[in-house]
């Protein structure tokens, strides 16, 4: 399951990835590392692609809210707690909340306890788009 909070997580604004269907891999948009290798401004992605399905996007997951809900339920210590909150009040709060969670050895706690909303997210989508993953 820490493969699908990881790519959960990998979703970022400006930043979707998606499923491509004939190689049964995950990429990013709006340039794909698999199909091109180097970045080409040239060889932008469609949007729409019948080979490829977009995965929920950053907007649809609301990371702050999982973000939030761990620190409320899981985090005692109110200094720590603090941090985390006073991280999850910038527009720019993922990278740094995930490297402080890194810092203060919580990262592990923190996928265990929301794990959970990942993958559901995750199979919600996969059910939708009508796929199967091994």
């Amino acid at each position: 399951m820490s493969t699908i909070i990881d790519l959960m997580m990998a979703i970022r604004q400006r930043r979707p990835v998606f499923y491509h269907k004939d190689i049964n891999q995950f990429d990013y948009l709006p340039y794909s590392e698999l199909e091109y290798g180097e970045f080409d401004e040239k060889k932008r992605i469609p949007y729409k692609n019948a080979n490829t399905i977009m995965l929920p996007t950053y907007e649809e997951i609301d990371h702050k809210e999982i973000m939030r809900f761990y620190v409320r339920e899981f985090v005692e210590d109110k200094t720590i707690r603090k941090q985390l909150f006073d991280i999850l009040r910038r527009d720019e709060y993922m990278d740094a909340y995930l490297e402080k969670l890194r810092e203060l050895e919580l990262y592990d706690d923190f996928t265990d306890a929301c794990g959970d909303i990942y993958y559901q997210i995750f199979e919600e989508w996969r059910d939708k788009n009508e796929l199967e993953f091994k």
